[in-house]
């Protein structure tokens, strides 16, 4: 709490000088969710259980120099139904710093780039350090970061780098230090990279096409001093995919197709060499209007051969993952849907070759301020 309040200290500090320069903006934000998430069926891979509980995110900062922002805050936490000593303070402090460049090309506005257009090409990047929201990200699939994971860590500790071409290339490299070696707690951390690439068609905007991939390296070492038999435990995960955004070019309001292969490789260095488990992944969805429906498949070798020993300390993906073949059908309505206001219901089905399970789940997200954007 001293930390915070030393923060606190130098935010106000910033704000005072920010109200007689126009080198400085003050920036806030409150960002508040509440989920209900009820799961029933099944419970090889998932128990079964209620999750409810509503998180408050209230950051205060300030943009100083165009390009630099430095932003203080917490989550807060509160399970729903089992008394105020469960609650959870996790603090949020972090800098941004965010460049655009802008190639000017000297041409006769009359002449059009191959790609249909006269504009010039932009890049924007931005770097983050510290403890970042992790609603600023790239949302990963779930085979690498799972609904339970999402509820309760709500930052990435470490390092978020962003760059975006022309709207049509993304790149996202992040460091999640997830744990610090000690007596009583392993080292452990993640770099994940995504990439996604749209592109042109000529005099015709953008080609529904696109391709794009995952990659993380995940990592567990051991406590210092160490067990006897503890060992490190590698793993790595790669997907590849390719697919069709049709959004633009039917009625529908969202129409997209996506499919790939799903690699990865896991190793415990006490037991042997390595494991490699590989299928297809693929996802589609179809909405119109306020109803919409999402469909989920992986069909291949079972993922997370670890998981049984480490669970989510290792493998913090959905783990029905670990069966040979899972369907996942998501029937969903964004009942609210606005630049502040995000709220909807939906219907989840696990199919796995071991059973079905349900899950319900209602959510509702406010978020204002300018502090995101």
């Amino acid at each position: 709490m001293k930390v915070l309040r030393f923060i606190a200290f130098l935010l106000l500090v910033f704000y005072s000088n920010a109200m007689f320069s126009k080198d400085y903006e003050f920036l806030w934000g409150v960002d508040a969710n509440t989920v209900f998430d009820n799961r029933e069926g099944d419970q090889t891979y998932s128990p079964q259980q209620t999750i409810f509980f509503s998180r408050l995110s209230p950051s205060i900062g300030v943009k100083f120099l165009d390009e630099h922002r430095l932003v203080a805050g917490t989550h807060y936490i509160q399970p729903i139904g089992i008394g105020y000593k469960e609650n959870k303070f996790i603090p949020t402090a972090y800098y941004t710093f965010s460049h655009k460049v802008v190639k000017e090309v000297k041409r006769d506005s009359s002449v059009l780039r191959i790609d249909g257009t006269n504009t010039p090409d932009f890049k924007v990047w931005s770097v983050s350090f510290g403890m970042i929201p992790r609603r600023l990200s790239y949302r990963l699939p779930e085979i690498l970061w799972s609904d339970s994971m999402d509820y309760y860590n709500p930052n990435i500790r470490g390092i978020l780098l962003q760059c975006t071409k022309n709207n049509l290339v993304f790149h996202e490299i992040s460091l999640d230090w997830r744990s610090l070696q000690s007596a009583d707690q392993r080292e452990a951390f993640n770099v994940n990279y995504n990439v996604r690439k749209y592109f042109h068609r000529y005099l015709r905007g953008i080609s529904p096409f696109f391709i794009g991939g995952n990659a993380q390296l995940n990592h567990l070492a051991k406590r210092n001093p160490a067990p006897e038999g503890e060992g490190v435990n590698d793993d790595m995960f790669a997907y590849p995919y390719i697919g069709w955004d049709f959004s633009d070019e039917t009625v529908f309001d969202r129409f997209r197709i996506k499919a790939g292969y799903a690699v990865s490789f896991d190793r415990c260095r006490a037991i042997g060499d390595w494991e490699v488990d590989g299928g297809l992944l693929a996802d589609f969805t179809l909405q119109w209007k306020k109803i919409g429906v999402k469909e989920t498949f992986y069909a291949g070798d079972r993922q997370f051969p670890l998981y049984p020993m480490y669970g989510s300390l290792l493998n913090m993906g959905d783990p029905h993952y670990q069966s040979s073949a899972y369907s996942k059908t998501s029937i969903y309505s964004p009942i609210v849907e606005n630049s502040c206001v995000s709220f909807g219901a939906s219907l989840d089905f696990h199919v796995t070759k071991e059973g079905t399970s349900c899950y319900q789940k209602v959510y509702l997200n406010v978020n204002l301020g300018n502090v995101d954007n």
